[in-house]
């Protein structure tokens, strides 16, 4: 899979022919409540006796590859299917922030929610000559992930190696020009498992670095005419490298 990666998606649709389209990752109202639920019973007072000294915040610096299979399937007018164009390894590299909060059930164990408050974002794609209207038209389409969410459970070793596992979830949002109207693909949801060190530098400070594995559920969309194409999205995947900054009270 990571040999056909690059460093730009390159999924590649078009309203007649083809279309350059970019989309990944993911999020939506059921799974924000589902997570809102856990966050607020491992977080509840009422729950547990949390003490300051259970709890750990911090921000991360995260560099992630993403990738993903793409299908186009174009119908017309009568719904009879004419042509399917694939394109499969298509990839992206982006830099993003993220913050967490940690709750230290015991020595080995935490459970911690992580937040990304920007968007994770594919190259904007250009097909020139292609949307429609004459041969100097251009399109453009690129994605925004957004709101990425993770809630994880992290189990170290007394030598500072912890693993963690985690249910992550994002909003997609596609924007188009001289593309039609994509509607954006919905909610999806995924899981991560990590492996990472953490370091304790002293006065409750730490620094971790940690590598992490991402899936995501598959998405599709269409542009919502009658001889319609359909973009599917399979085997969304990604790894990311992060350096941790964490302070415990």
């Amino acid at each position: 899979f990571y040999s056909k990666l690059s460093d730009q998606i390159n999924i590649n649709y078009v309203t007649k022919t083809s279309i350059y389209i970019s989309l990944i990752l993911n999020k939506g109202t059921v799974m924000k409540k589902i997570l809102a639920t856990l966050a607020a019973v491992v977080f509840s007072t009422s729950t547990y006796a949390i003490e300051i000294s259970q709890l750990s915040v911090g921000i991360t610096g995260n560099h992630g590859l993403y990738g993903a299979d793409g299908k186009e399937e174009n119908t017309n007018a009568s719904g009879t299917l004419e042509r399917t164009t694939k394109k499969d390894g298509a990839a992206f590299v982006d830099s993003y922030a993220s913050i967490f909060a940690e709750y230290q059930v015991n020595d080995q164990v935490s459970i911690g929610l992580s937040f990304t408050p920007e968007a994770v974002e594919t190259p904007q794609n250009v097909n020139s000559g292609e949307g429609g209207a004459g041969e100097n038209t251009e399109i453009k389409v690129k994605a925004e992930f957004e709101e990425l969410t993770t809630l994880y459970a992290l189990m170290k070793s007394d030598i500072g190696v912890y693993g963690k596992f985690g249910i992550s979830n994002m909003n997609i949002n596609v924007t188009s020009e001289n593309a039609g109207t994509y509607s954006d693909p919905g909610s999806n949801t995924g899981f991560e498992l990590a492996v990472g060190y953490e370091h304790e530098t002293g006065e409750g400070v730490a620094v971790r670095a940690e590598l992490a594995y991402h899936d995501f559920d598959d998405v599709s969309a269409n542009n919502g005419q009658t001889d319609k194409n359909t973009i599917t999205l399979t085997n969304m995947r990604g790894a990311t490298g992060r350096i941790s900054l964490v302070k415990s009270f």
